[in-house]
């Protein structure tokens, strides 16, 4: 089966444009805020967006296929308790260049004190940690969680009460293997914010992984089914909690496969899609539900679909090699 279960997006650049690449880390000091916030690119000084896109799961934000030649812009950001946010896209202000066509920056929110959203005690979130704290990010984004780490634990430490800290905490203790200890830090955001979707999706997603691995190692389906029932119960809730979160349908519809539901996971992996495209992942599932249920000719219309739609992926070529596999199939009738 083809198993890929995180996030990637990738730019196509086109020979008469140069196009660029921004992305970095929106940093939201304090206990709660909204989830899957706004962030626009706008005309300098203006309001009405440029582009625009959603702050991930993980805080990460990211455009691609900017054409930046046209004008000066502002990355504007406006998120409840905090003040308003607009930062010039350039080399200064947090931007740097990293080449022509990639432009890494990260955003730090200051809290509004007179919002009554507002309400936690900000003396903690000083400089000193909010620079340890973008240390730890770094090596998030460098592929390095070995040495991120130390930066979080440290940050987490200092402040119990970072929710964004310790949701990627557990990321990173996830990446390490660490499955117990970032269980412990989903649950410490999920109670520092009990109406996000994201811990329960975190915590979905790692009984998820528990139960691949169980797989591969063999495990029978009766011992997985307790994971299996605790992840559905907790993705149904983060889906619950924000009906328009398309990772946690894509999961969801990953349980009910495991689970031999079909029809859910044709359902729950369809609507994924349809509230985001770029989850190359729900069409994955979509082409392992139908292989599973010998349902060829509907594989291999995900397969194409995949194949046009995510022409830059590294799957690409593990799917095209099913596809050869699925028209033999076809042959046979």
């Amino acid at each position: 089966m083809l198993a890929a279960f995180a996030l990637i997006l990738a730019m196509t650049a086109a020979a008469e444009a140069q196009y660029t690449t921004l992305q970095g880390w929106i940093i939201v000091p304090g206990r709660d805020h909204p989830d899957n916030f706004e962030v626009r690119i706008t005309v300098r000084d203006a309001i009405q967006a440029y582009a625009s896109t959603t702050v991930s799961d993980t805080g990460r934000y990211m455009f691609t296929n900017l054409d930046l030649s046209v004008g000066t812009f502002d990355v504007l950001i406006n998120v409840d308790g905090y003040r308003e946010s607009r930062t010039p896209i350039g080399n200064a202000f947090g931007f740097g260049l990293l080449n022509d066509r990639n432009i890494s920056g990260n955003i730090i929110l200051i809290p509004d004190p007179e919002s009554r959203h507002h309400a936690q005690k900000q003396d903690a979130y000083n400089a000193e940690l909010l620079e340890e704290y973008s240390h730890g990010l770094e090596q998030i984004t460098n592929k390095h969680p070995e040495l991120a780490v130390t930066h979080l634990e440290k940050v987490v430490n200092a402040v119990p009460d970072f929710y964004d800290a310790h949701i990627n905490l557990g990321l990173v203790y996830q990446a390490l293997s660490r499955r117990r200890d970032a269980e412990m830090e989903f649950h410490k955001a999920h109670d520092l914010n009990a109406e996000s979707a994201r811990p329960l999706l975190a915590l979905g997603r790692l009984h998820v992984e528990e139960v691949e691995l169980g797989l591969q190692a063999s495990a029978k389906q009766d011992a997985l089914r307790p994971l299996l029932d605790q992840a559905r119960e907790e993705l149904t809730e983060a889906v619950r909690l924000d009906p328009k979160l398309a990772t946690a349908f894509y999961f969801l519809g990953a349980v009910d496969f495991r689970s031999s539901s079909y029809a859910d996971a044709d359902s729950e992996s369809k609507h994924a899609l349809e509230l985001d495209p770029r989850l190359f992942e729900a069409r994955i599932l979509r082409i392992n539900l139908f292989i599973k249920q010998k349902l060829w000719q509907a594989a291999l219309d995900n397969v194409d679909a995949f194949l046009l739609d995510y022409p830059n992926s590294s799957h690409r070529a593990e799917v095209a090699d099913r596809r050869l596999h699925i028209v033999a199939h076809l042959d046979r009738k």
